[in-house]
């Protein structure tokens, strides 16, 4: 693990060129410096400041930026953060001028996992980031996700950057530093750069939309795989009580917390260790219903706090005959039992797959066979391997390519319909690895949380290619597909996290 090394430089004084001072500037520095320290638990020895007297020359500047990278590593977070002046593609130091994106192309080539540069300075959004992330098969999603460089600029560029007087400060610095205090966008501990730069973008529409300051569009552009997930807080997940027991007939494999509404609801896994028939399970569903009546099981401390104690009212046997059974969810049969609290007309409803043995409800899982079958006929271990990859890094690409268009949308640089227009060969190109993911046999059981992830992730994508869709714009309305678009991202970020650790157990 990397640590954060941050540089903040805010230029006030003007010695070269005429311009008028920012006193205000100054201040900057020290509510980023808070924020980031309150925010995302970076160091403050980590943070090196410039401009404390308001006064950055470039001498001042490259000796800045050279203290910092010094002892930078290539696990190591690059934030760099300038307040001040800027004009047409450049910023203002004290005594001259630099072009910001050839600041931005150097930043970009600083040898670290990953870079975010925030500009809080008039027309900074004129820059340009082409590079797109593209994930390569023959590597881990270890080496894509979280890498890259992020640019946070503060307007467009044809607008000017204002200030927030009752806080003294820039005002798109106080958005930032808002948005990374926020406590409500802490996930599981973690804080991430999209939701940091999505709750910039929500704090710069309500102050436009109140007309107190000159209209800001914030802009962001990344070439990072996904996003950055900065660590802010302890998280300790709640652990599931695992339930398992052997007997001569019959296993206890798992049992599921599956508690909804008022109902304390167990989902039972069980392997039999012989064929029986229904009139044995029945036996076997029943003498387990009674053993895990009361079992501790539950998602979460509310639900335990709910339900402890109580016994189930619905509970759920699923037979299989071996491992693999249990890891596909392949099941010959399921069983339902329940108690007097429920409506039990429509619980043990009849159906052409539905028999009663011995009083027990059961329902007939008349695909197992075939599905047994197929999972006979499955690829070679490492064969699959490569060709999920295959699948998955194609359609990763055409994700990223999709995100950054979308942003652009986002900035306010192209229209809805420019949009739909240049995502109409990406949602092709989404469901064309969508179906070739989705036509892969069924892995074997030490693939298998593996083999789901990859699954998931392509799912989470092709809803990309839903929302703009040409057929699909009537299904919703503009903000709509927007908001819907941006929580798939967000999913989609969290999901590549999750391959990123799957990975490192192949």
């Amino acid at each position: 693990m990397g640590t954060t090394k941050v540089l903040l430089i805010g230029v006030c004084e003007y010695l070269t060129i005429t311009c008028p001072s920012l006193p205000m500037c100054k201040n900057d520095l020290f509510a980023m410096r808070k924020a980031l320290v309150k925010g995302l638990n970076i160091s403050p020895s980590n943070i090196h400041l410039s401009g404390e007297t308001g006064i950055v020359t470039k001498n001042d500047f490259i000796a800045s930026i050279y203290t910092v990278l010094k002892d930078i590593s290539k696990n190591d977070t690059f934030i760099f953060y300038f307040s001040g002046h800027g004009g047409k593609n450049c910023l203002v130091l004290s005594d001259g001028l630099i072009e910001l994106q050839d600041l931005l192309n150097t930043i970009e080539q600083v040898q670290t996992k990953n870079k975010i540069a925030i500009i809080d300075s008039c027309h900074s959004g004129g820059f340009s980031l082409e590079n797109v992330p593209t994930v390569d098969i023959d590597e881990t999603v270890e080496h894509f996700a979280g890498r890259g460089f992020a640019v946070l600029a503060s307007c467009g560029a044809n607008q000017s950057s204002g200030f927030d007087e009752d806080n003294e400060i820039s005002l798109y610095t106080s958005f930032v530093c808002d948005a990374l205090t926020a406590r409500f966008l802490i996930r599981k501990g973690k804080k991430s750069l999209e939701a940091i730069n999505e709750a910039i973008f929500h704090f710069a529409e309500v102050s436009n939309r109140k007309g107190k300051h000159n209209f800001q569009q914030p802009v962001f552009r990344s070439s990072i795989g996904g996003t950055i997930f900065f660590d802010v807080e302890e998280y300790n997940p709640y652990k599931i009580a695992k339930v398992y027991e052997e007997t001569d007939n019959y296993i206890i494999y798992n049992v599921e917390p599956v508690h909804h509404a008022d109902a304390k609801r167990l989902s039972v896994k069980v392997i039999l260790r012989f064929q029986s028939s229904m009139e044995q399970i029945a036996e076997i569903a029943t003498e387990i219903k009674n053993k895990v009546l009361y079992s501790d099981v539950y998602q979460n401390e509310i639900a335990e706090a709910r339900y402890k104690g109580r016994a189930a009212n619905i509970v759920w046997c699923y037979f299989g005959y071996d491992e693999d059974d249990m890891v596909d969810c392949n099941f010959i049969c399921h069983s339902t039992w329940v108690d007097d609290t429920q409506d039990k007309e429509y619980w043990y409803r009849i159906s052409k797959n539905a028999i009663t043995a011995k009083g027990v409800h059961i329902d007939v899982h008349s695909s197992y066979e075939l599905i047994k079958k197929l999972k006979d006929n499955t690829l070679d271990k490492d064969e699959l391997i490569q060709i999920t990859r295959k699948y998955t890094s194609n359609i990763i690409s055409a994700a990223e390519q999709y995100i950054k268009v979308f942003r652009e949308y986002l900035n306010n640089t192209i229209t809805e319909e420019e949009l739909i227009d240049s995502v109409a060969p990406l949602n092709i190109e989404i469901s064309k690895w969508f179906l070739k993911q989705s036509d892969l046999p069924i892995p074997p059981k030490e693939l298998h949380d593996w083999a789901h992830i990859h699954t998931k992730l392509s799912c989470t994508i092709h809803d990309f290619s839903l929302f703009y869709d040409k057929k699909n714009l009537k299904t919703w309305k503009s903000e709509n597909r927007k908001l819907l678009l941006q929580n798939a991202i967000k999913q989609y970020e969290i999901e590549l996290e999750e391959l990123k650790m799957a990975d490192k157990l192949i």
